[in-house]
């Protein structure tokens, strides 16, 4: 290899060139640093070149926190260099520019003769309907299981968050705001994150889920960004334009225009183990440790591969960056320094077994002694966010029109991304559409761990087509992720991972129109998966990108492209052992001439012409030096991820979960409420009118009330009760129309009664119906066993028998906390209600059905019961409707399911 010709440039940065020129009495020029220069933003109103000192005072870590951007990218959001960084970029004479050590392209790019691995098939179908996997070497390296990707490792469908609260649209004009594409309207900003924070503030479930704001259908004007806090879900009527669609308007030009995520994850690196043995294959689950003592089931840890100088130079990521093309291309490139490449895997420990421990997911690399080893350390994330969501909405951000597109620092005044996550756990975005934004519709950071995006779409961005704008799908950080069912367009990097991301990751089911490419994009990407992603106009790409950027260098490893359709699928395979990308799988089209640019631009880059790392052009749109197999075909099964979930789970449940769809219901009773009552109820009360008709079941209690009569008021109440008794978790829905204009009494749903089983009240309450043919209120707070729903104007949820064990009545009566406020039945409206009952809750969701206005959507944690009384589950009974005097409804259409 050869060296400079007046001294080594080795790890050499542009400051200490600087003052060897001087020193030496070396002319040099200076020159602006241009647009495209590569900087780095700490969080502060600066930003860095590579060669600044600032910059190269942080520690690894905080070197990996900053983001990394263009010098237009960063002026756009009014940041500049900071005073410590070199004023000029220096322009030196030829003769002490680097010289290259890599061979020149050739002129022309043979075709070679594509040869089956003798691995083939490294994934198949096994006899039993199950994968069957290959080592890809001698010491055990495989592929990866990516089924744990997504929300809560994709074992379950995302949740339906109960609503807490309903906002509308405000009232007021618009007005043209100056030359932006969008008008300007009332600010909803503030009345919407005031109800995020509310949410917030509310006690959450035992999975951390809080509740959900609905904004209604209609236009939301936003002057500036929101914030969705831990538990709380933003959700909308629908992502197209007649749901419900945020004008976002950006004061600065930049920023995100809705995030979610908070605290941050402590490492608590003072209790560090070393990994023992020379080597740990890719995939491995198991991972052996000097001394595992300090560590137990369900705790999180870090899995840090501790690289080396040998490891970073063996991928040729050292010096040779500056040397692929050398010259004045070459002062810019930065070789990898080993400290800023410790990579860290966030897991969580299943088991242990002496000094042996099973990690929840695979590691998505080796891990060699020689190359410096690895380590593991606890992980607090008590303090992230988790359950936080973002579904069916519009997101479009005004930007300005009178901005000409000159593709370098142009602002539009438009949002760089619509969602931001990070510091995130367990939490979502679904059925979103994005317009107009610089860089991502979604964009996933530090921090993170299973975040599921599916069903998205990225339209019509804004902003210069060049590095640091237009990745449309894109993971910077955390593990975990699934992208699925998402649609991309005019994007440079549709579906994109950022540099030092460990997998596993999943895009999956995905499409890109007149995209750009889809890859890992810098600096050790571990653990993709590109499965189904069609892209026609665009490329796939698993690469070493060499001197590209700063020094992109090797931008995957362990990357799957899986029955995918673009004229370009690039995989290389990586110097080192234990890593390769795999493209196995054609889904496109057979043709003649597919172009070899993929080829052009990897080689060309990585400095691989004539070297054993070369990649070979094959004539189809497979190429490269990593594993190939079937490029002409698609492969079984379809899809890869599905299948691995499929083989986890169960069938059944995957399709659940990929239909986001909850687990459906077992039905237990139907009744239209057309056909004769009695065979499917029995009736307390000698005042009441039934009367079956086409439209449902009429109900009508007796005429007296209270003030009539107060002892002949009881025998004008009634209660209709199913013939069967039903246990366990159940789901109860009917619609009920009413009919009555009467201000007085109410009516009532009584859940899994049964009598409190002392004589005569047996707990089947058919053996003493006779004592309520006058149903006196009294005789079911005192002697039966229920759960009641009273739809009063602030709506109630009670625990009968109101009376202890010793006939002492309840302070408050049984009052499950809080009484809810949800408006009026009114007379003539037709309402569908439906009730999940579990062991210690009980959601209510009322829906008017002409506006498809939800009343209601509230849960009670059923052990709450006023005053500290000691709760009761209940398990069995009947499901009762309880009409007070002077009410009538019709009933149709009433079901129940078991949960």
């Amino acid at each position: 290899m050869k060296t400079t010709s007046l001294f080594n440039m080795k790890n050499v940065t542009l400051t200490v060139l600087f003052v060897l020129f001087n020193f030496f009495g070396l002319q040099a020029s200076a020159a602006e640093y241009p647009n495209d220069t590569i900087v780095y933003w700490g969080g502060k109103k600066r930003v860095h070149v590579a060669a600044c000192v600032r910059y190269n005072s942080l520690s690894p870590e905080q070197k990996a926190s900053t983001e990394e951007m263009t010098l237009a990218a960063a002026r756009a959001r009014g940041l500049d260099l900071c005073s410590k960084c070199p004023a000029k970029i220096l322009s030196v004479k030829n003769a002490d520019l680097p010289d290259s050590w890599v061979n020149p392209a050739p002129k022309e790019v043979l075709t070679y003769t594509f040869e089956p691995s003798p691995f083939k098939p490294l994934i198949s179908m096994g006899p039993g309907g199950n994968l069957v996997y290959k080592s890809y070497s001698d010491k055990g390296d495989r592929v990866l299981d990516w089924s744990h990707c997504g929300y809560r490792q994709s074992e379950v469908p995302i949740p339906d968050v109960p609503v807490r609260k309903i906002l509308w649209p405000l009232m007021g004009e618009t007005s043209r705001d100056g030359t932006m594409a969008y008008p300007s309207g009332p600010d909803s900003r503030q009345v919407i994150q005031e109800a995020l924070n509310k949410i917030a503030g509310l006690t959450s479930d035992a999975n951390g889920l809080k509740g959900a704001v609905l904004l209604k259908a209609g236009t939301y004007y936003i002057n500036g960004s929101l914030h969705v806090p831990s538990g709380v879900v933003l959700r909308g009527e629908g992502k197209d334009e007649n749901g419900t669609t945020l004008i976002l308007r950006s004061s600065s030009g930049s920023r995100n225009a809705i995030e979610f995520g908070e605290g941050g994850i402590e490492q608590l690196i003072d209790g560090a183990v070393r990994i023992s043995g020379d080597y740990l294959p890719s995939g491995s689950y198991e991972i052996s440790v000097t001394d595992a003592s300090s560590f137990k089931p369900g705790d999180f840890v870090f899995v840090k591969k501790t690289v080396n100088k040998k490891w970073v130079d063996e991928l040729g990521m050292g010096e040779r960056l500056q040397h692929i093309r050398g010259g004045k291309e070459g002062l810019k490139k930065n070789p990898w320094q080993p400290k800023s490449y410790q990579f860290m895997h966030l897991r969580q420990i299943e088991k242990v077994n002496g000094n042996t421990i099973l990690l929840d997911v695979m590691m998505p690399q080796s891990i060699s002694k020689e190359h410096g080893g690895g380590e593991v350390f606890k992980a607090d994330l008590t303090s992230l966010a988790t359950h936080s969501g973002v579904e069916s909405l519009r997101l479009v951000s005004n930007y300005d029109t009178s901005m000409e597109d000159t593709g370098k620092d142009a602002n539009f005044m438009n949002f760089r991304t619509a969602i931001s996550v990070s510091n995130a756990i367990d939490s979502w975005v679904r059925n979103v559409t994005v317009k107009h934004m610089q860089f991502a519709a979604v964009s996933i950071g530090d921090g993170s761990r299973q975040i599921t995006v599916r069903d998205c779409k990225y339209l019509e961005p804004v902003g210069p087509n060049r590095g640091g704008f237009r990745y449309a799908y894109n993971i910077g950080g955390g593990t975990g992720h699934l992208v699925y069912n998402c649609y991309s367009e005019d994007a440079r990097h549709d579906f994109a991972g950022g540099s030092r991301t460990m997998g596993p990751f999943a895009f999956v089911n995905s499409t890109a129109i007149r995209g750009g490419q889809s890859e890992p994009h810098h600096r050790w990407g571990t653990g993709f998966l590109f499965d189904n992603i069609t892209t026609k106009d665009g490329s796939i790409a698993a690469i070493n990108r060499g001197d590209s950027g700063t020094g992109h260098g090797w931008a995957a490893a362990n990357t799957m492209i899986w029955n995918c359709d673009a004229p370009n699928i690039v995989v290389f395979d990586p110097e080192t052992e234990g890593e390769n990308n795999f493209a196995i799988g054609y889904s496109g089209d057979e043709k003649e001439g597919f172009d070899h640019k993929g080829i052009m631009y990897s080689n060309n880059r990585s400095g691989y012409w004539g070297t054993p790392q070369e990649g070979k052009f094959y004539g189809y749109a497979l190429m490269g030096s990593g594993y190939i197999e079937s490029p002409d075909a698609p492969v079984e099964p379809k899809s890869l991820f599905v299948q691995q979930l499929i083989d986890r789970i169960g069938r059944e449940q995957a399709m659940r979960v990929l239909k986001d769809k909850e687990e459906e219901n077992t039905i237990l009773f139907e009744d239209p409420m057309t056909g004769d009552w009695r065979e499917n109820w029995f009736l307390d009360g000698k005042k009441a009118t039934l009367r079956n008709t086409k439209d449902g079941l009429f109900f009508s209690a007796g005429t007296v009330t209270k003030s009539d009569d107060p002892e002949e008021y009881h025998a004008h109440h009634a209660v209709l009760w199913t013939r069967k008794e039903f246990d366990g978790d159940i789901r109860i829905s009917y619609e009920l129309t009413r009919i009555d204009s009467s201000d007085y009494g109410t009516t009532l749903l009584y859940i899994q009664a049964r009598g409190i089983g002392s004589p005569p009240y047996a707990e089947d309450i058919s053996a003493w119906n006779d004592l309520r043919e006058i149903p006196n209120m009294g005789i079911y707070f005192t002697y039966m066993d229920l759960l009641s729903l009273s739809f009063r104007e602030n709506l109630r949820c009670k625990r009968y028998p109101w009376q202890d064990e010793n006939l002492e009545w309840y302070p408050g009566k049984g009052l499950i906390e809080p009484m809810v406020d949800y408006g009026k039945i009114l007379p003539g409206k037709t309402y569908l209600v439906e009730v999940e009952k579990k062991a210690v809750s009980l959601r209510l969701r009322m829906i008017e059905k002409e506006s498809n206005k939800i009343m209601i959507d509230h849960s009670w944690n059923t052990d709450n019961i006023a005053n500290g009384i000691e709760p009761k589950q209940i398990k069995k009974g009947r499901i009762g409707l309880r009409q007070m005097s002077t009410r009538q409804f019709i009933y149709r259409n009433f079901k129940l399911e078991r949960l």
